[in-house]
């Protein structure tokens, strides 16, 4: 009886002792401590586009509101590429990050350059303010939010909208094509999608 109730004790004692160390752990992790917020952001706010060549200073103005809004939410962080130690800033608003939901599919974030055939180059003023206003693709389709989160973007002013749509026609364009939209199977497995079967969820469908 007393060995069984030492070993319960000792089994108690170790819990206690795992937990604490377990929190310890958590409570030291130092990646956020010894780095500023400015080193983790670093790559990304680098990336923003220089604004100083629009000649006229009204559009430049609003082109750098644009650039703010873009840069406070974040639209990089899903619009540029994956590489190979994270997102390819070098081909800033190119799309193609992947994201998978059970049930809704894989989505594909949008190219948001200027190019022509492959970015927003091809869509119209209204079509690209159109999906900020209300989340409908220039192909009537109605956006997920939960990928491309236009409910938050709904919010916003017209002069907000327009700034941001000023902004991205700065975009250098990179030709880089983003597979068509696809509905999900009932029996959705994201290892089997192919990539010409993603569901598209950028402004540019």
């Amino acid at each position: 009886m007393n060995v069984r109730r030492i070993a319960r004790w000792t089994i108690g004692v170790l819990l206690v002792i795992a937990v604490a160390g377990f929190l310890a752990f958590l409570y030291l992790i130092p990646p956020f401590t010894i780095a500023s917020p400015e080193t983790f952001s670093g790559p990304e706010t680098a990336a923003g586009l220089k604004l100083d060549s629009i000649a006229d200073p009204k559009t430049r103005a609003l082109a750098e509101r644009g650039k703010y809004i873009v840069m406070t939410m974040g639209c990089v962080d899903c619009h540029a590429p994956p590489g190979p130690t994270g997102p390819d800033f070098a081909r800033y608003m190119a799309g193609g990050l992947k994201t998978s939901y059970k049930g809704h599919g894989m989505f594909v974030s949008a190219n948001l350059t200027s190019d022509k055939q492959t970015g927003l180059g091809r869509r119209s003023d209204e079509d690209v303010l159109r999906v900020l206003r209300s989340g409908v693709g220039a192909d009537g389709r109605q956006l997920w939010y939960r990928d491309m989160p236009w409910a938050w973007f709904a919010n916003w002013t017209e002069e907000d909208r327009r700034a941001v749509l000023t902004y991205l026609r700065q975009v250098p364009a990179v030709a880089h094509e983003i597979p068509p939209p696809a509905e999900p199977s009932v029996n959705y497995d994201p290892a089997a999608i192919e990539e010409g079967s993603a569901v598209d969820a950028g402004i540019t469908r």
